[in-house]
C-alpha cells in the first residue's frame, strides 16, 4: 500500500478500524515508516538520493522526524531499489508530515525540476509501531560512523494475527531483544506492521560493522543458551510462517 492510499482511507476510517481494536501505542512508543523507492536506473537513483539528502532528510528533520535511515541494497534487494526509514512520534507526524514538507518552497523547486525526468517510478511504504521493548529508532554504538557498516533488515510474517502477537511478545518479554545486544546483533529498531504487504508480519532492522561481523555474531545468537531456552518454549512454536532477510548499505547521508 503506498502512502496516499493510506491516507486517503484514514480520512474516513476509525482508529480501531485502521489499526486494529487490540493495538496499543504509548505516547513514547515511535510509528515507523518503511518506503521503498522503485527507481529506473543508476543514474536516476543518484538524482533521486541528491534530492532525499538535500531536500527531504533536512525538512522532515525540521518536522521532528530523526534519526532518518537512507540505504541501497547489497544483499537479497533490486540494485537500483532506495529505501527509507522514517520515524514519527505520533501518528499524527505520519498523516501529515509529507503533506507539509511538499508545501515548502525547496521541496517545490525540486519537484518543478524533475517534472520531465522523474526521480522514481512507483513508490510504496508501511506502517509500523515500535515494540514496547525497543520504543524508538536507535543508532547501534558499535556500529556508529564505521564506513563499511551494513544493515540487516528481516521481515517476519506469520499465518495468522494471534501467531504474530505471541511472536511480538517473544522478542518483548520473551527476553529475545535482549539475547540479540547480549550476543552482538546490534539493534535499529523492531516494528509490528500495522499497514503494509504480507500481514500479519513483524520487521527488524539489526547493525553491523561489516559481514564477517554479522556471520560470528549470527552464530553467537544460535549457540547461546539462552536463545536454547527461548526457542524451546512451547508457547512460541509455530509463530513464524515465513522469513525474508536483506542486506543493505547506508547512503552517504544516511543518520543511521
Amino acid at each position: 500500500m503506498n502512502r496516499r492510499t493510506f491516507v486517503a482511507a484514514a480520512a474516513t476510517a476509525t482508529p480501531a478500524a485502521l489499526f486494529g481494536a487490540h493495538h496499543k501505542n504509548s505516547g513514547s512508543t515511535q510509528y515507523l515508516e518503511w518506503i521503498r523507492f522503485e527507481v529506473l536506473n543508476n543514474s536516476r537513483r543518484g538524482a533521486l538520493e541528491s534530492f532525499l539528502k538535500d531536500v527531504v532528510v533536512p525538512g522532515l528533520n525540521k518536522l521532528g522526524c530523526s534519526p532518518i535511515g537512507a540505504f541501497r541494497p547489497k544483499f537479497g534487494a533490486h540494485g537500483s531499489e532506495v529505501f527509507m526509514l522514517v520515524p514519527h512520534d505520533t501518528i499524527d507526524s505520519f498523516l501529515t508530515a509529507w503533506d507539509r514538507l511538499a508545501e515548502s518552497d525547496a521541496f517545490k523547486d525540486a519537484a518543478d525540476s524533475s517534472m520531465d525526468s522523474p526521480l522514481y517510478e512507483r513508490m510504496e511504504s508501511s506502517l509500523m509501531s515500535a515494540f514496547s521493548h525497543m520504543p524508538k529508532v536507535e543508532v547501534p554504538e558499535a556500529i556508529d560512523g564505521k564506513s563499511s557498516r551494513i544493515f540487516e533488515i528481516r521481515t517476519y510474517e506469520s499465518h495468522n494475527r494471534i501467531k504474530g502477537d505471541l511472536k511480538v511478545e517473544m522478542f518483548n518479554e520473551g527476553g529475545e531483544i535482549q539475547i540479540f545486544r547480549d550476543v552482538g546483533l546490534h539493534p535499529v529498531f523492531f516494528g509490528k506492521t500495522l499497514a503494509g504487504p504480507l500481514m500479519p508480519n513483524l520487521v527488524y532492522m539489526l547493525g553491523f560493522k561489516d559481514m564477517a561481523e554479522r556471520d560470528a555474531n549470527w552464530k553467537k545468537f544460535s549457540a547461546s543458551p539462552a536463545w536454547g531456552k527461548l526457542k524451546a518454549n512451547e508457547r512460541y512454536k509455530g509463530t513464524v510462517s515465513s522469513i525474508s532477510d536483506n542486506i543493505l548499505v547506508p547512503a552517504k547521508f544516511s543518520q543511521i
